[in-house]
């Protein structure tokens, strides 16, 4: 039977009998087949029930944990039949319990319920910190709950998620014990030759300087947690470098005060560019572009261009926007971003999508003349320099010498009649849309420079018969304006 059968209407009333049964085993039966194929019909009827065996004093505890779990599934499935304001105090109140397999299965149910909507559970973070220290630093638990060492790990991954809802707390006391725990784990927790281990203490780690990073500067450990990362991303270990990786962009854009704490590390993220894991070069990547201000742009710019000549086509394309957003949003000198643009046209020109070079022909006409006489000067020298020069590169090289062509002309050796005859050589290699907008270049040209009008003429001529519509109207079109 699946979710939405028929048959499942049939049969809710048997769980039903099941359900508020007094032998335990039964119960169980009921709420596991409930997880199972419950759905929005099953939490209609059922609700109440399963509600009342995961609040009852009476409710034995195994099945008081099936019961917090079966609550999470219909709720889940029909949040508007179990609106959490009806039940939330009692479920709060288990949030105390003493027995550890409850209290994670509680709070599994709080953390779904808080991820679509904390509002309501405020109570819940004293209830959080007050169980991690008892864990963490009073050691109250039961030898069955370790795990390589390790207390109910999965139970503190929970709780110290749970705080993370909530805004730091105002409290002293309830402040004092969150960074006392927070302390504790952040500063005992090492690699060790055992993997499972390994997992357990790390997963708990990372979840705690997440909460540190929530915390922001209110938190005793966050130079503590910057340390702790620039030491994971060197490690051979590659989940833990990933996660290292992933926590520091995380940080960087929560907190960007450690900015400074963060770049002592840049050496180290930058060789992680170079890791045969492509999921730790995207990390490795991401984190390079959130840390990146004006005063490491051009240090970091120059990097990724170097990294560019050897990376994957798996991460080109990511790679090349990243570097022009960097280049356009942190520029402190104009001409330098033309330079970035115009080198990854050159490097990775497939990659460069069309609002790219869209965005520096918009800069490049909007600045002043000095922009525009070094843009037209650098587009060309990278035209000529080029035996089979990129698509992208003939278009922003038209585009800027039709616009711009004349600040050059007096130059020896880009006249007019050099910059029509480099533009046409590759005229004849291009496909019809770098075709049109070629003609919009030389008929700009030939309205300068009255001496390159009669070749000009000679193309649209030519192309006034073409094949592909658009090169033709645009041919025609030009050639009557130009009519006497």
């Amino acid at each position: 039977l699946r979710e939405g059968d028929d048959l499942l209407r049939l049969i809710i009333n048997s769980i039903r009998v099941d359900l508020i049964s007094k032998n335990e085993n039964a119960v169980c039966l009921a709420l596991n087949a409930i997880c199972n194929v419950g759905g929005k019909e099953f939490a209609e009827s059922l609700s109440s029930d399963v509600i009342k065996l995961l609040t009852s004093n009476v409710t034995k505890t195994y099945v008081r944990k099936k019961a917090a779990l079966t609550t999470l599934r219909l709720y889940r499935k029909a949040p508007d039949v179990l609106p959490p304001s009806e039940w939330s105090d009692k479920v709060l109140m288990l949030l105390d319990e003493k027995n550890i397999g409850v209290l994670t299965s509680v709070s599994s149910l709080v953390l779904g319920v808080m991820a679509v909507d904390p509002s309501g559970w405020e109570a819940a973070a004293p209830k959080a910190a007050r169980t991690l220290t008892r864990l963490v630093l009073n050691k109250d638990y039961s030898n069955d709950y370790l795990y390589y060492g390790i207390p109910t790990p999965w139970l503190q991954i929970k709780l110290l998620r749970m705080l993370q809802y909530f805004p730091p707390p105002e409290e002293h006391a309830l402040k004092l014990r969150i960074s006392e725990v927070l302390q504790r784990i952040i500063s005992g927790t090492d690699v060790t030759k055992n993997v499972n281990k390994n997992n357990a203490t790390h997963a708990v780690l990372f979840e705690a300087i997440n909460l540190t990073i929530h915390l922001g500067s209110k938190a005793e450990t966050l130079q503590q947690s910057i340390n702790l990362l620039g030491r994971f991303i060197s490690i051979r270990e590659a989940n833990i470098r990933y996660l290292g990786l992933e926590t520091m962009a995380r940080l960087s854009q929560l907190q960007p005060e450690t900015l400074d704490g963060l770049k002592k590390h840049q050496s180290t993220i930058l060789f992680s560019l170079k890791d045969p894991d492509i999921s730790i070069r995207r990390r490795a990547l991401d984190l390079v572009y959130s840390m990146c201000d004006t005063s490491t742009v051009h240090e970091t710019v120059a990097e990724l261009l170097t990294y560019l000549q050897a990376a994957d086509t798996s991460i080109r394309e990511e790679l090349v926007l990243k570097v022009a957003i960097l280049a356009e949003r942190f520029a402190t000198d104009n001409q330098w971003y033309v330079d970035v643009v115009l080198k990854l046209i050159k490097e990775a020109g497939d990659y460069v999508s069309e609002e790219i070079w869209y965005r520096v022909v918009q800069i490049i006409t909007n600045q002043g003349d000095d922009l525009q006489k070094y843009a037209t000067e650098t587009a060309w020298k990278a035209l000529s320099e080029e035996a089979m020069p990129h698509r992208t590169l003939v278009k922003v090289a038209g585009y800027v010498l039709g616009e711009f062509g004349h600040m050059i002309a007096d130059t020896p050796g880009c006249g007019a009649a050099q910059q029509f005859a480099l533009l046409h050589k590759q005229f004849t290699q291009s496909d019809n849309e770098l075709r049109a907008l070629l003609l919009n270049t030389y008929v700009k040209l030939s309205h300068s420079f009255a001496e390159i009008a009669p070749q000009v003429s000679e193309v649209m001529a030519q192309y006034s018969t073409a094949l592909d519509q658009e090169v033709q109207q645009r041919a025609n079109e030009y050639i009557s304006l130009s009519a006497p």
